[in-house]
């Protein structure tokens, strides 16, 4: 855009001129961004003024101002005056991306409600009729790519500035998009965000009372709508107007008696109607009706249900009509549209039958006219109790808060009152008001015990002000032939406190509320027996605990038995605590004050049947990974995960789309209790299994049910339990071999045990290899090219496919460029592009006791690797080492590895002997195998004051620590640290950092 063109566009003087060629670069209304090459638009809004940063404009670099009023002092360059900055803006925008919405058909929506289900519905039509839509709403700007490929924006408002407006139209017209959907929000209109942009088409879906804080009355807002019709209108668009909406006003039969336009098309249930419904079939699943277009008619099915839903497809379908698409053609894009985000949008489990849970929708309805619409929908559908949870916004209209209240008691049996975005009113005041209309409408307040006392249940209302617990409450207590209608807020992944903005989902909590733990549930999934409680009041109870120490109120209390404990010897002291329920296998004493009692044959066992049914809750919806290995299984954990973060990573502080095993939570306790945390925020869940015996696994694998298993390695470890390899091999392949048919195995190629026992499974594999002889077999997955960089990783190529790229893996040793492979297939196999695999790699820290690097204060560094160990992740620690600072003395400080069995001895012999020929300088261990690594590595050539042993970490610290002061070890040295988990080597670190440091002693 050059300066002569503003020039016209604005058709005003400037006072100063610029050459006609000079170049502008930018647009902007916020002084913030002005620079060289830009034009400042002043604009006066609600909060501030644009005429007031002129100068700051200015001083940033700006080459001219558009303002409505000239600056009081010369501000040095051109300054052109206009009558309407907000005018004037939507032109300039339009100019400076080159008229984009020239090369496309526009339709523009506008309406209190509806317009967003409307866009969805016009959106599958011109699908269907062979066209690429874009969208521009209230849920997301979206649009398709030549590819095929969807691009989804965030959207901040339902109608965008004219900038991000006209930017989005550009680049949706360079990738060939054909027609444009935009909601035209009446702040829109009367703020010319829309200015420039003429419609082919423009829809009209009612006006009921809302946005009052703005507009001064009902007239002022169905001005501001009906300057959609007069101002921004081709000379043959058509406008296309629902008027039989039941507004008591009747704006759409009014709006289209002063609509001057050529093609005016009425749409509703009346026979006057151009585009009307015929014959309306509705449930709770659906609806069937017939579509009559100038007399032809075509029948319609569609999940969506309600009369106002059928309003929004005419007004839909009167558009295409209006684009000249045929009626056979809006009546199958109308099917093709399932749920619209947050529009009356059922909310389901996949693992729970719609017989054993109540219906529950989520509706974005927040005014009274939206709010009657679907309580009406569901009313004539539900079996049960109409169940409505909803608030009213803060700093918004508040004269419709009563009203909303009394729709809600009148056509409700039961309402629940919550907070919905507060912002910086008093939320208590607002449930205040909502609530005087509810007791208007005949509710009484009562509490949620008898509101859901079974039987004796009670209509009624409540106030829970925490909306995240309102709604958990309504959908766990709601009985199965129950409706549940959350509404307000709809799509929004947000909630607005004071000025800051959480983020929040009704559908997640909503889901939550239907997996939350009820007495039906704990029945359900242990096949135990309700002995005491039964008849109690239903509640929704807390999480499961086996720990009486950590136990919160409400939580259900699981008495595990172990070889030196009991749980049940703790009952008396849950039920002091509050617990909500008890699951016991042995006898307990049942009193009236018990809170309900499942009586189950194994607690442990039912533990696990808990975990699998809540898995099993969530189905499909989250990808469940499984890994195990004789090592490093804990690495690929956290670098599979940092992989997963960074794909599931949101700008939103949304809860964590990941879990993961934490700590050694590996076991037959551990696995279900980390399974147990799992919720609707959850994406994928990565868990370890671990073992000593054989069928752990197998146990594990049947609770977890993965999507996804990995065997990342089978090495000598766990000997005396299972025997030989080869029994290590099966314990391990158990994990393989308990997956469905439809389960991915992640294949190590370089490991031929592993190999072997994946050729068991006829799933699908993908393989990954990093040595030549695992790349011959062709895997999907491989890293090639490795250049070992000592302490600061490897630059490594890795390939996915066809796919590669080179880059730095910040994790020290073979062994983890290993396990970077894994990760990576595992990620490939989750769905994750090779980029973001990169990314998370790149990205990947080293974490507690696994090659951990730290400096000790005497200045010596040190390779923390003491979690556990066996030969083979001992021998791997040894080599990463030996390559970390070439000249610097290398000290390998180690314990024992246990439960290797009959070879043990041996074992630690060749650890010895490798230390030597790595050129150690020092070896110090501990343990009751110590004398046989100080036999290897002497044998090996090690001298005698090379190898000390010692009875314990304390001695071997003490060593240490005279080493460093007499200077024999410097900050230039390294020590390596590592044993079996029941070594606790860590110790070693914290003697030599107390010797140093004697108040951290006790830590």
């Amino acid at each position: 855009m050059r300066f002569f063109e503003l020039t016209n566009i604005l058709a005003a003087s400037s006072g100063r001129e610029l050459p006609p060629e000079t170049v502008i670069t930018a647009i902007t209304a916020d002084s913030r961004q002005a620079g060289p090459g830009t034009v400042f638009v002043a604009l006066k809004g609600a909060c501030c003024d644009g005429h007031d940063y002129m100068e700051e404009a200015v001083g940033r670099g700006c080459l001219a101002v558009v303002a409505e009023a000239r600056p009081s002092i010369d501000l040095g360059v051109p300054c052109f005056k206009v009558a309407d900055t907000h005018l004037a803006l939507g032109r300039l925008a339009c100019a400076l991306y080159g008229y984009p919405a020239a090369a496309m058909k526009l339709i523009a929506l506008t309406g209190t409600n509806g317009k967003t289900t409307t866009s969805w519905l016009l959106e599958g039509i011109l699908k269907q009729a062979g066209y690429r839509p874009g969208v521009i709403g209230t849920v997301n700007y979206r649009y398709m790519r030549p590819d095929a490929t969807e691009v989804v924006r965030p959207a901040p408002l339902t109608t965008p500035d004219p900038l991000q407006l006209q930017a989005l139209l550009r680049e949706m017209a360079d990738e060939g998009v054909s027609h444009v959907v935009i909601e035209a929000s009446s702040h829109a209109l009367a703020q010319d965000r829309l200015a420039g942009i003429d419609f082919d088409v423009a829809v009209f879906t009612n006006l009921t009372r809302d946005h009052l804080d703005y507009h001064r009355d009902m007239e002022d807002y169905f001005a501001a709508k009906k300057k959609l019709f007069t101002c921004n209108m081709k000379p043959l668009a058509a406008a296309v107007i629902v008027t039989d909406t039941g507004e008591a006003e009747g704006y759409g039969r009014r709006l289209a008696g002063e609509v001057e336009l050529e093609t005016v098309l009425e749409v509703g249930f009346d026979k006057k109607c151009q585009v009307r419904a015929d014959d309306l079939r509705q449930g709770i699943d659906g609806m069937a009706w017939s579509l009559i277009i100038d007399k032809e008619q075509y029948p319609v099915r569609s999940s969506l249900t309600g009369h106002h839903n059928v309003l929004n497809m005419l007004a839909a379908a009167g558009a295409a009509h209006a684009l000249s698409i045929s009626g056979e053609t809006i009546a199958t894009g109308l099917l093709a549209v399932g749920q619209v985000p947050g529009r009356l949008e059922r909310v389901t489990l996949p693992g729970l039958d719609g017989n054993r849970c109540p219906a529950v929708f989520v509706d974005y309805a927040h005014t009274p006219d939206g709010l009657a619409n679907v309580l009406a929908t569901m009313k004539s559908m539900t079996s049960g109790r109409l169940i409505c949870v909803f608030g009213c916004g803060g700093d918004r209209d508040a004269g419709k808060r009563a009203s909303m209240g009394r729709i809600a008691a009148k056509m409700s049996d039961l309402v629940i009152l919550t907070s919905d975005n507060p912002r910086t009113e008093d939320p208590e005041a607002i449930l205040a008001q909502a609530a005087a209309g509810v007791r208007d409408g005949g509710k009484v307040e009562r509490s949620l015990a008898e509101m859901f006392a079974g039987d004796k249940a009670q209509n009624g209302f409540c106030i829970i002000a925490d909306r995240a617990r309102a709604i958990r409450q309504a959908c766990a207590l709601a009985r199965p032939e129950d409706v549940v209608l959350i509404a307000g807020k709809g799509h929004e992944q947000y909630q607005i406190l004071g000025r800051k903005k959480i983020f929040f989902d009704d559908r997640m909590q909503a889901k939550n509320g239907l997996a939350a733990w009820t007495v039906r549930h704990l029945v359900a999934a242990t096949g135990g027996r309700c002995i005491h409680g039964a008849g109690q009041p239903v509640r929704m109870l807390g999480a499961i605990s086996t720990d009486t120490r950590t136990m919160q109120p409400g939580d259900v209390f699981l008495a595990l038995k172990g070889d030196n404990f009991d749980g049940h010897a703790f009952v008396d002291q849950a039920v002091a605590g509050g617990a909500g329920a008890l699951i016991v296998a042995d006898e307990v004493q049942l009193e009236e004050s018990l809170p309900p009692v499942i009586r189950v044959e194994d607690t442990l066992r039912a533990l696990g049947d808990l975990a699998g049914y809540r898995r099993r809750l969530f189905g499909d919806e989250v990808t469940v990974i499984g890994l195990t290995g004789s090592s490093g299984k804990t690495t690929l954990k956290e670098m599979t995960a940092a992989i997963c973060s960074r794909f599931y990573e949101t700008g939103e502080p949304a809860p964590r789309a990941v879990l993961k095993t934490q700590g050694n939570f590996n076991n037959l306790i551990g696995l279900p209790l980390t399974l147990l945390r799992l919720g609707a925020e959850h994406r994928i869940a990565i868990l370890e299994m671990g073992m000593n015996q054989p069928g752990e696994i197998a146990r594990l694998t049947e609770i977890a049910a993965p999507d996804i298993g990995c065997i990342n390695n089978i090495q000598e470890a766990h000997l005396q339990g299972l025997g030989t390899i080869e029994g290590v091999a099966a314990a391990k392949g158990e994990l393989f071999q308990g997956m469905d048919r439809d389960g991915i195995l992640v294949v190590n190629y370089d490991d031929p045990l592993v190999v072997r026992q994946a050729r068991r499974h006829k799933g699908r594999g993908i393989g990954y290899a990093v040595t030549p002889a695992g790349r011959r077999r062709k895997p999907e997955v491989r890293v090639t090219r490795v250049t070992g960089l000592g302490e600061k990783g490897s630059r490594i190529t890795l390939h996915v496919g066809g796919w590669k790229k080179r880059f730095l893996f910040p994790a020290p040793g073979e062994h983890n460029v290993a396990n970077g492979a894994a990760a990576a297939a595992i990620a490939h196999a989750a769905g994750i592009d090779p980029e973001c695999i990169v990314a998370g790699l790149a990205g990947f820290s080293t974490i507690d006791k696994r090659m951990e690097c730290v400096r000790v204060p005497g200045g010596l560094r040190v390779v923390n690797d003491s979690y556990n160990a066996n030969p083979s992740s001992m021998a791997a620690a040894l080599k990463t080492m030996a390559g970390f600072s070439p000249g610097s003395r290398k000290i390998a400080a180690l314990g024992d590895m246990l439960e290797l069995g009959h070879g043990s001895g041996e074992a630690h012999r060749r650890i010895g002997r490798l230390a030597a020929e790595l050129g150690y300088d020092l070896l110090a261990v501990t343990g009751e195998y110590r004398q046989d690594v100080v036999t290897g590595a002497r044998e090996a050539g090690m001298a005698r004051e090379q190898v000390m042993g010692f009875v314990d970490t304390v001695a071997m610290a003490d060593w240490l620590y005279h080493l460093m002061i007499s200077g024999r070890l410097g900050e230039d040295d390294w020590l390596l640290i590592k044993g079996s988990r029941g070594m606790r080597m860590e110790r070693l670190l914290q003697e030599l950092q107390n010797r140093f440091d004697p108040s951290r002693t006790g830590e």
